[in-house]
């Protein structure tokens, strides 16, 4: 006959009591477990170590040689001191990474890791350019370590060998979107610096045909400015270079585009050495070319109507064989001469002319020192005067007037030679002339003072 108790015949009361006195005794249960555990704090310590030891005597014993593979060891490469000093250098890509499997004691080896290990290769036989194929050799960084290498994924790997130079290029600038409106031009785009050294191996810069600075113009101003622009280096058959196969000393430049004004101007020349009472007007000739385009880098441009050439002509050079004076073009600072041409010829109307010699006697002085006593040495002078042969004609030698203006002169004691002038008096004197130079000797004398 069971002693438990009739739950069916049990009050709510009884049953309460029963259940408390079940959870009374697994809190005693628990409470003993806990005071067993905290009070054999290193017995439990004890038991655990000696169960690891266990664990790994049985696997040394059981399991002394084990295998582990190590993956991604990089692949070096370093240069030998004869590839230094013989500009010799690996190109291309080389480099990557082998993956190894290791056996050995497992006390050894287990804890390895990849980067303990190093992947190289030996370029002691590299001595000139060319192709490689060069064995991959395993080596713990930790020499004591013993272990056998048992599988290396990378046997060996294909390296190519140049000779690296450095070669300066010239850089070719551009801007080729650009576009002006009518009066405006572009002149040279130039790049600085206008070269570039590029490093790398030989057989590249031997493949390398230009290097180009293309400048981008949006068109917004009509001014002369710079564009900071990359470089694009071009091979022989006009593909690009790959960017890693060489160093440039200057990944980009300044490209300058010089924007100009442009405008027709007509020529013009002066005279000089025009005698008293000559009319330049009555000398006739012909210009050509009329005009020039000229392009100006201001609008200074603007404020000219004419272009006036520098070099002057000389009235008294224009001779009856010499019907025809050239005369160069010559522009100011930064403008730009757009016609190509870079003289004016003047033709001479003189067909009608002609020349005769007159013996002067009529010379003076004039604007002596007042230090100085001059006299005048020379008596007569021959003239070659030239003019419309109707005109020339009624000349006689009393129509002319010799004279030395001392004024500028460097006079000094005794004889000397000074320059004249020639004045043709009357109407033939507006059309006629003296061709050439003349001079005449005066004597100089210094005076011990002045008179008052």
């Amino acid at each position: 006959m069971s002693n438990k108790p009739n739950e069916e015949n049990s009050t709510p009361e009884e049953l309460a009591a029963d259940e408390k006195k079940k959870n009374l005794h697994i809190v005693g249960l628990l409470k003993g477990l806990a005071k067993f555990f905290f009070g054999n704090v290193w017995i439990v310590l004890i038991s655990v170590l000696l169960a690891f030891a266990a664990w790994f005597a049985i696997s040394v014993n059981e399991f002394p040689e084990i295998d582990k593979s190590l993956i991604g060891i990089p692949i070096e490469a370093e240069p030998t001191d004869y590839m230094k000093s013989n500009n010799l250098q690996i190109i291309g890509d080389y480099t990557g990474t082998t993956d190894i499997r290791i056996s050995g004691k497992r006390y050894e080896i287990s804890d390895l890791k990849a980067e303990d290990f190093t992947a190289s290769l030996d370029l002691t036989n590299v001595r000139r350019a060319g192709t490689y194929d060069l064995s991959v050799t395993i080596a713990c960084k930790n020499d004591k370590t013993n272990y056998t290498l048992v599988e290396n994924t990378q046997m060996a790997v294909t390296i190519t060998v140049d000779e690296i130079a450095s070669r300066e290029f010239t850089i070719d600038a551009s801007a080729p979107d650009i576009s002006l409106p009518e009066g405006y031009y572009v002149d040279e785009i130039t790049a600085n610096p206008a070269t570039v050294t590029i490093t790398g191996s030989v057989s590249v810069l031997n493949e390398i045909s230009r290097v180009e600075a293309n400048a981008e113009y949006d068109g917004s101003t009509l001014e002369s400015h710079e564009v900071r622009t990359g470089l694009t280096i071009y091979k022989n058959n006009g593909s690009k270079v790959d960017g890693s196969d060489i160093k440039l000393s200057a990944d980009s430049v300044l490209v300058n585009i010089p924007i100009l004004i442009q405008k027709e101007l007509p020529l013009k020349f002066r005279f000089t050495g025009v005698p008293q009472n000559f009319d330049i007007d009555t000398l006739k000739y012909d210009i050509q070319p009329t005009s020039i385009m000229v392009a100006a880098p201001d609008g200074s441009i603007n404020n000219l109507s004419e272009l006036e050439l520098e070099d002057p002509i000389n009235l008294t050079d224009i001779r009856i064989n010499q019907t025809v004076s050239t005369v160069p073009i010559k522009l100011p600072d930064g403008y730009k001469n757009l016609s190509g041409i870079n003289s004016v010829r003047i033709t001479w109307d003189i067909a009608d002319y002609s020349k005769l010699d007159f013996p002067v006697s009529n010379i003076t002085t004039v604007n002596e020192p007042d230090n100085m006593d001059v006299s005048v040495i020379t008596r007569e002078l021959t003239l070659t005067v030239i003019g419309p042969s109707e005109d020339i004609s009624s000349l006689t030698s009393s129509d002319f007037y010799v004279t030395a203006n001392l004024l500028s002169a460097s006079l000094h004691d005794g004889s000397q030679d000074v320059p004249v002038s020639v004045i043709i008096s009357g109407a033939s004197g507006k059309t006629c002339w003296a061709v050439g130079s003349y001079k005449i000797t005066v004597s100089a004398v210094t005076t011990s003072a002045n008179e008052e």
